[in-house]
């Protein structure tokens, strides 16, 4: 009987052992796994950063564009002149009047 405890007892400390080493070897992959989500999470989130504001930008070069002084100074630049003289045309008499 003596024996059969001594055979367990090694047994048993052999399995406990490999079940922790398995276990600590999963934590590790695990810790890993999520160490590199982590840094590309953060890659993504500086993307977004860095879009959001790249698309702030176009717009106000869009809104800007748009703009009437910005069109005066592209018709300036095409050649175009702004008139002072104002002509009015006044209907002429009719031909036929019955």
């Amino acid at each position: 009987m003596k024996k059969e405890k001594q055979i367990r007892k090694p047994k048993l400390l052999i399995i406990i052992t490999t079940l922790v080493l398995i276990l600590a070897l999963v934590q590790l992959v695990v810790s890993y796994h999520l160490a590199t989500l982590g840094g590309k999470l953060r890659q993504l989130e500086t993307k977004i950063i860095q879009l959001e504001q790249e698309n702030r930008v176009l717009a106000e070069e869009i809104s800007s564009s748009g703009s009437l002084s910005k069109i005066s100074l592209r018709a300036e630049e095409l050649g175009f002149v702004r008139t002072t003289a104002v002509l009015h045309l006044t209907p002429q008499i009719s031909v036929a009047l019955k």
